[in-house]
Formats: C-alpha cells, structure tokens, sequence
C-alpha cells in the first residue's frame, strides 16, 4: 500500500494562514524553483529588500508543507508529463490501437489497470501492472487509491499509465481524473480507445443505426455520481439506446424505461458480455423478458446493452426466441 499523499491544496486552505503567511510560503516555494522565476512573478508584491526576511521567517514552514506536496511543479502552470490515461477498447488486443499496443510493450512503465480490462490485454503488458479493484461500494475508496500509486510513480521517474476499459472519457472518469492531476501540475497525454458503446453492438451483428430502423443514437451510463439512476431518455420508435455500466441494476432499468419513459415491453434488447473476447456472449430478448434472461445466463460486466429495434435486423427469426444468439467473438468470414 502506497503512502497516503494528501492534497497540496487542502494542505494550503485547510491551514490558519492569513493572506500575507499564504504569500510568504508562495515566496519561499518561488525562491527553492528559479530566482528567474522570482523576478517575473505577478505573485510577488513584496520589495526585493522584505524578501529575505519573508523567507527566514517561513523556511520551517515550508519546508514542513513541501514534504508533503506530491510534485516539486504544484505550484507551476501544468506542464507534459508522463502520464497517460489510455483505453483498452472493448476487451480483443486487436482492437487496441497501436499507441496503445506500443505504450503497454514498454517494461519500464508503471501500468494501473482497471478491473475490467480483459485479461487478454493485461497479458501484453511487459511493465509494472496494479490492478484497482473498484467494486461497487468502494468506488471512491479505490480511487484515492489509484491518485495515490500515480503520484508515487511520478515522484519516482516512472511513466504512468491509466488502463481503463474502452475509451477513458466515455464514463470512464478521464476527465475527472485529468481535473485531479493538473492541481499537481500534471497535463496528461490521453491515448483514446475504442468505445464499447458503438463496437460491442458492432462484435454481436447489432448495428446501432438502420436506414429506416434508427436514425439516432443516445449512449448512456446506468450509474451516476454516487450511485445515482440517470435520467431516462424518453422512447423514440427511431432511436437506438446503449447503456453501459447498466447491467447490475438491468431489471430497475427495464422497469423505468416502462413506466416512466414510455418503452413498449416488446421493444428488443440485446446484451453483448465481454465484447470481442473469446467468451464473448450475446443474449436477446425484449423489454419485459432480458432481466430473467440475464439472471438465466449469469451475465457479468463488462456488458453493453443496446435498446432498440436494430437489435433484431441482422439476426435471424431463430434468434429471436430470448437464448443466447452467439458465443465467441465474431470473426472474419463469420455472420
């Protein structure tokens, strides 16, 4: 377990400071940085002559506050460094891309993964790799976490990289995670992924739009801050819905999308588990049927689940009787 590393701005304002004892450890911190730095800073309205006193008065104070900040640049604009939220896409290594593929071969990286990422892609990876184990209830506690390993590889020199399951900014809290790091000074360099939102239907034969089935598409997420149900989208005969994250509270959702969307209970759903991996299954049913047929096959994330009437266009009339319609991964030739 890493140490725990406290936010520097909580450090700064959870303090007694008054203005002029915020100034000074500004002043201390400029002059441990570039005194060319020092010279130009609209941060210093103190004359060159009150400089040294500030900085004798506040040394132990800084140096007591600065042993706790996370990076030497806190107090910096942002700036490049080697932190790369990456996406893992859907679960298949050949839907990574090839800076992906490229960032996960080099043995030197530090490589936090999350707990969805298949197991096929974390074979690929020739550096260091953590897992962050983020099951429902621990969210946050799993988070802090993650801050916690990145902001140590950083202080060790070490490439960071955040694995997360298709792209990292489609509810996969890239920005958020990106908000967090600039506060220590870091802008990271995003690598994107491929979304399962629009490839998973894609790897189960579900196209998302149909000319005359489905001439919109609305993505998403089951869970909101906190645990929260989203808003529901409102039914459109036209429309295809895919939800991710959704699949362990698939009944609730069914249930809303009835009685306070407005879903016709015959409106087809397919649910496409662990896309483009060689376990990779599919099950199709409607509105009032998918959730037993979920709980019948013991369906797991990560699942996408797609809503609408392009879930039946591509696949044939003895699909249509709620089994599973295809096990394995779809591969070249095979329709």
């Amino acid at each position: 377990m890493p140490t725990s590393v406290s936010n520097p701005r909580r450090i700064i304002e959870s303090s007694s400071c008054s203005n002029g004892r915020l100034q000074a450890l500004l002043t201390a911190s400029l002059l441990g940085t570039s005194g060319a730095f020092l010279a130009t800073s609209p941060l210093m309205p103190f004359s060159s002559s009150s400089i040294a006193h500030i900085t004798a008065r506040y040394t132990v104070k800084f140096e007591e506050t600065i042993q706790h900040l996370p990076l030497q640049t806190t107090l910096r604009p942002p700036q490049r460094r080697n932190h790369n939220p990456l996406g893992s896409g859907p679960g298949s290594p050949d839907l990574l891309t090839l800076s992906a593929y490229r960032i996960l071969s080099d043995p030197s990286n530090l490589v936090i993964v999350d707990r969805l990422v298949s197991d096929e892609i974390v074979e690929l990876i020739q550096g260091e790799v953590r897992i962050a184990n983020k099951h429902p209830g621990c969210q946050e506690s799993a988070q802090r976490e993650i801050y916690e390993w990145c902001v140590q590889g950083l202080r060790d020199g070490r490439k960071v990289v955040r694995l997360k399951i298709g792209d990292p900014f489609v509810f996969g809290r890239g920005g958020e995670e990106v908000l967090e790091f600039r506060k220590f000074g870091v802008e990271p360099t995003v690598i994107p992924g491929v979304s399962a939102a629009f490839s998973a239907p894609l790897l189960a034969n579900i196209p998302v739009t149909h000319r005359g089935i489905s001439n919109q598409v609305v993505m998403c997420t089951g869970y909101g801050r906190n645990n929260t149900s989203p808003e529901l989208i409102q039914y459109h005969k036209e429309q295809t819905v895919v939800f991710l994250m959704a699949v362990g509270r698939l009944r609730t959702l069914c249930e809303n999308l009835v009685k306070m969307a407005g879903y016709p209970i015959e409106t087809p759903v397919g649910i496409v588990e662990r896309a483009g991996c060689p376990d990779q299954r599919v099950v199709v049913g409607t509105m009032e049927t998918i959730a037993d047929l979920a709980e019948e096959y013991d369906v797991k994330p990560p699942s996408t689940i797609v809503v609408g009437e392009v879930v039946n266009v591509l696949l044939g009339e003895e699909d249509l009787v709620g089994e599973v319609v295809l096990e394995g991964a779809v591969r070249e030739g095979q329709q």
